[in-house]
């Protein structure tokens, strides 16, 4: 590369350079749930309702005995995100349980490169997009003791993150969960997410405790309390709840609030699910109430910022 062609790509190079230091604050990526998980607000750290269990807390796999496998899909327009994840384990053969869920994430938040960038050439605006991909792969395994009272697991997460204006990266990390039923209807839970530190605020350490109550097959209902421990000085606490209520065991309906960065972000929940002994189709909204702090996408009304939407199929055997 000549020198005459290096200036002319350096107020680029200095732009790419400089975009991390003008990012906005970012949502952790465990706020991301399977369908039915997402309608119940994500309480599914005790109940262990669908795959998100996987990578939330893998105790949470062999409160029933069954062998499901799930496909979902999400979209966020705010982020123009699209989410593909797929999943499955089987905790009907034996008390120890195996699962694996992989998730591909490809999004390109709202972007201003005289905002996000230092300094940058005009010619070349309209080419800065900041399109990600993200990659996200876990291995659960968890063991049920005494009739699945007592129930325990440990995952392993590989992260991998492309994007087009900065460095890619790879992360692994690991999670453990117990879920303990004093009583058959009433569960206890506690877990940790990314026990290895990730230095990545997508990814915080976090600890959450539990309760989840189910009488099937009827009512679901579930709270959590969720500690992030690392995405600022002090630790930050949030909530998840949910209730999934169902009808002549055919139709759910599950409706749910979670917070997060300390009741800075608010969501609300909602979802629809026809539920048979073998297959479920779930779908589910996630509405951001309250005022928004990060930055929304101008090329799209403004409610549609505050919606996610999120479809899948369950097979259950």
């Amino acid at each position: 590369m000549n020198l005459t062609t290096t200036l002319k790509s350096l107020p680029l190079i200095v732009a790419l350079l400089a975009l991390p230091l003008g990012a906005s604050t970012a949502l952790a990526e465990e706020d991301f749930f399977e369908p039915t998980g997402l309608g119940m607000g994500g309480a599914v750290r005790v109940l262990g309702v669908d795959s998100s269990a996987i990578r939330l807390n893998p105790a949470a796999m062999v409160g029933d005995p069954v062998y499901l496998s799930s496909l979902s899909y999400s979209y966020y327009p705010r982020e123009k995100s699209h989410i593909f994840s797929s999943g499955a384990y089987d905790s009907r053969t034996s008390n120890f349980c195996l699962g694996t869920n992989y998730s591909v994430r490809n999004f390109e938040p709202p972007f201003d490169p005289q905002q996000d960038a230092l300094w940058y050439p005009v010619s070349e605006d309209a080419a800065l997009r900041d399109k990600r991909t993200f990659h996200r792969w876990e291995l659960s395994a968890a063991y049920a003791f005494l009739g699945r009272r007592i129930n325990v697991g440990l995952s392993a997460r590989i992260l991998r993150r492309e994007y087009d204006l900065q460095e890619d990266s790879m992360r692994f990390s690991m999670d453990s969960g117990i879920v303990f039923y004093p009583l058959k209807f009433l569960g206890i839970g506690i877990s940790s997410q990314n026990m290895i530190p990730t230095k990545d605020s997508l990814y915080p350490t976090r600890f959450s405790a539990g309760i989840g109550l189910r009488l099937p097959p009827v009512l679901r209902v579930e709270v959590d309390v969720v500690f992030d421990l690392t995405s600022a000085a002090k630790p930050m606490t949030d909530i998840h709840a949910g209730v999934e209520l169902r009808i002549l065991n055919l139709a759910s309906v599950r409706v749910g609030y979670y917070s997060d960065r300390q009741f800075t972000e608010n969501y609300v929940t909602w979802g629809l699910g026809v539920d048979s002994k073998k297959v479920r189709i779930s779908y589910a909204m996630r509405i951001e109430a309250g005022p928004m702090e990060l930055r929304q996408r101008t090329d799209v009304d403004e409610p549609v910022n505050r919606l996610l939407n999120s479809v899948g199929l369950d097979m259950k055997f």
